[in-house]
């Protein structure tokens, strides 16, 4: 009787020849994923955070224990701030993009992040900018080296303070014969009148200031806003984006809004309650603050426009309302 088994390949064979995929039958547009929301990481620094705070209510020298935490929450921040700038950049563009073209001559900015609205400044590239010089206070260290980056890449020399931030002569060296506009990162606040950083005092007064997604962070709105006032020239401008408590239905500022759209007093609510417990995990941004009403309410502007957009596109858009526009000094 014949054996009507069909024939088996040895495992050996098999193992000997594996089937690979062709180039031609790859896919011509791959795609490359997203990178993930890091948890992990972000996780790791609130730990490290709530550790901190633990230590600092058993130590004597409570500033060296304020220090500590500050940097860790830095750190966390910037975890966060790698994953999510992109996204906020591209909501605030259309906001940004008439009100930046007033930026020029000698600009303080305090704030900048990661930097990502400085091709926005005007003027282009080398040798047609309207910007004479650009400090930027940007307090969190973490976040220098994409800030140094971005302004590189929008048309400025970079040099970092070298009363504020260590290692900056052997960097600044390297670039102080380029003929561009210079930006200068320093490493401080403005928080306190008697601690503004040296530098941002010698190239005083500006031409224009601006603040972008940074007064929900200060410790002190109002001592920012009236440092800032008084850092600028007569005729300057103070331009800015800012997030914001959600006002009422009758709020003027808020064109295009459709009542209803969102349950402003649900919302309101929502930020009251959960603001202390989100400023301690995301560089203490407050989401309850009334930074648009506070500027209008300044004594000293000869104009001041502003408007309030409420974005619905998501939770954390309803979560942020913004007010942006344009104050000039009298």
């Amino acid at each position: 009787m014949t054996d009507k088994k069909s024939p088996r390949k040895s495992k050996s064979a098999a193992d000997s020849s594996p089937s690979q995929p062709s180039s031609a039958a790859r896919p011509a547009n791959t795609t490359i994923p997203p990178e993930p929301y890091p948890w992990k990481r972000v996780l790791l620094g609130c730990t490290i955070v709530l550790l901190c705070w633990g230590i600092a209510l058993y130590r004597e020298d409570k500033p060296a224990a304020d220090l500590k935490i500050k940097r860790a929450r830095d750190w966390v921040f910037n975890q966060f701030w790698n994953h999510a700038s992109g996204s906020n950049a591209q909501r605030l563009e259309p906001l940004k993009k008439d009100i930046w073209k007033e930026i020029r001559g000698s600009v303080l900015e305090i704030g900048p992040g990661f930097g990502e609205s400085l091709s926005m400044v005007p003027g282009g590239r080398s040798g047609t900018r309207v910007v004479s010089h650009y400090v930027a206070v940007e307090p969190n260290s973490f976040l220098h080296p994409k800030l140094a980056v971005n302004a590189q890449a929008a048309g400025f020399i970079v040099q970092y303070d070298e009363n504020t931030c260590p290692g900056a002569e052997p960097f600044n060296k390297e670039h102080e014969y380029e003929k561009l506009p210079v930006l200068t990162i320093v490493n401080g606040t403005l928080d306190s009148e008697f601690d503004i950083p040296t530098t941002v005092l010698t190239n005083a007064p500006y031409d224009t200031v601006v603040s972008s997604m940074v007064m929900c962070s200060v410790d002190d709105v109002e001592a920012n806003l009236n440092a800032l006032f008084k850092l600028l020239k007569p005729g300057g401008k103070f331009v800015f984006v800012e997030h914001v408590r959600h006002t009422d239905d009758h709020d003027a500022t808020a064109e295009g809004y459709v009542k209803g759209d969102i349950d402003l007093g649900w919302w309101r609510r929502i930020q009251n309650v959960i603001s202390p417990v989100w400023s301690l995990f995301f560089g203490n941004c407050r989401l309850d603050r009334d930074t648009g009403k506070l500027i209008a309410a300044m004594p000293g502007w000869s104009k001041i426009e502003y408007k309030t957009a409420r974005q619905a596109s998501s939770p954390l858009a309803k979560l942020t309302p913004i007010v942006y526009g344009i104050a000039v000094k009298a």
